[in-house]
């Protein structure tokens, strides 16, 4: 099939994205195309994923989460620009909303596939979702937002201590006032384990004016929380789906991911669909769950209908799920998929290592063994690939340029 002929992408994402379609992901998973003629679209104009050997078309956009509405009017002039109604990729909460809320004008330059629209919403705001899970009887900790319970006592009542206090989203969380309190550090939840440490997470995020949630802890550590991620097709029909586990995150508990693994658990697996199915969701899915330390018990944390870097592990693994609905969005055979490769670890080095120097290591959780000992056996990385040197060396180049000017600023003080 020449290249011409095939329908183009669209990928608002990262290089986890880009490395699914890449190289010879095409071919390993059985599509039969030379190569998917793909565009990389980010907001950011020095993306270091613009560098990679495999991208020759890009694009920059404007920031979804400050002006979403410029957002879609710049995904409709580069869908003019590529020409034959691009299958469309999104790789974030804020990206997903912008689409979601767009899509009758976006359809009509993009294929893709959503959940309705008002689903969308109650699956990125946690608040929204909670009431949703109790309504259909899913399987979620005790939660409260904090429009319904607004002093500590109120809160109690409904959550027990431990607790972990979230934002209703993630869209901006991480340059809140809430966040840089903490250091500014990728916190995605905060936690409280006294009564006095609920007020202060309260006041903490009632003074940075984050909507948020109160949910009860579950017990365990990141090796606890597994995920399940699916390709569902317009009936919602399962296609294709994997499971993966988080090994370690920064800051541990409530942080970004920086070392996961590819795992079989059909416990995750069946209740995955049953969620999916209860959800009535479509496309692509992302579930989190996490088994209490003590219980056994398995319960959902959040949905996720979008794209993310679990994708590039899973791809890798033998489950390519971008491959899968691209290939569906664009009317062409499905590629295979499985049985996935249990075992596969996906590496953010710089996050991991600061992860074992700053929190890990200093806890006593992991030993400096342990950590060299889990680098053992096959992984991908975020970043690096042998055969895509070129994001690493302009990554590492910008964080030099940083320190730079840092040091310079200082210098420069009286």
């Amino acid at each position: 099939m020449p290249e011409q002929s095939l329908v183009p992408a669209v990928l608002c994402g990262d290089l986890n994205m880009v490395r699914c379609f890449s190289g010879d992901a095409p071919a390993e998973a059985g599509l039969p195309v030379p190569r998917i003629p793909f565009v990389v679209a980010s907001t950011r104009a020095g993306d270091p994923t613009f560098g990679s050997r495999y991208v020759a078309r890009t694009a920059v956009l404007s920031d979804p989460v400050k002006n979403p509405d410029q957002t879609a009017e710049d995904l409709r002039i580069v869908a003019e620009r590529t020409g034959g109604r691009p299958v469309l990729f999104y790789g974030t909460d804020a990206m997903l909303l912008c689409v979601s809320r767009h899509r009758e004008m976006l359809a009509r330059h993009y294929r893709f596939l959503l959940p309705p629209a008002e689903r969308v919403e109650e699956l990125v705001d946690k608040a929204r979702f909670a009431t949703l899970a109790r309504r259909l009887g899913l399987p979620v900790p005790a939660t409260v937002a904090s429009a319904e319970a607004r002093t500590r006592a109120e809160v109690m009542a409904r959550v027990p201590l431990p607790c972990a206090v979230k934002p209703v989203n993630h869209t901006s969380f991480r340059t809140s006032a809430a966040v840089r309190e903490e250091g500014g550090l990728p916190w995605k939840a905060f936690f409280a384990r006294t009564p006095e440490e609920l007020d202060k997470r309260l006041a903490q995020m009632r003074r940075s004016g984050t909507a948020f949630v109160v949910q009860r802890y579950v017990r365990g550590g990141d090796d606890h929380i597994t995920s399940f991620h699916a390709w569902m097709n317009a009936r919602g029909e399962p296609v294709a789906h994997h499971v993966g586990k988080k090994i370690r995150t920064y800051p541990s508990g409530s942080g970004e991911s920086t070392f996961i693994e590819i795992v079989e658990d059909p416990e995750v697996t069946r209740v995955g669909l049953e969620v999916v199915r209860a959800l009535g969701l479509v496309g692509v899915v992302k579930l989190d769950f996490k088994r209490d330390a003590e219980t056994g018990e398995l319960f959902l944390l959040e949905a996720n209908p979008r794209f993310n870097l679990w994708n590039r592990l899973g791809a890798a693994s033998g489950v390519n799920l971008p491959l899968v609905a691209y290939a569906e969005l664009a009317g062409l055979p499905l590629p295979h998929t499985g049985p996935v490769r249990p075992g596969l670890r996906w590496a953010s080095v710089e996050g991991d290592v600061r992860a074992f120097l700053l929190d890990y290591g200093p806890s006593g959780a992991v030993s400096l063994r342990d950590f060299v000992a889990s680098y053992r056996g096959p992984k991908v990385f975020d970043v690096f690939a042998w055969d895509d040197p070129w994001p690493l060396v302009l990554t590492l180049a910008k964080r030099v340029g940083q320190r730079a000017r840092r040091a310079g600023g200082k210098a420069g003080r009286p």
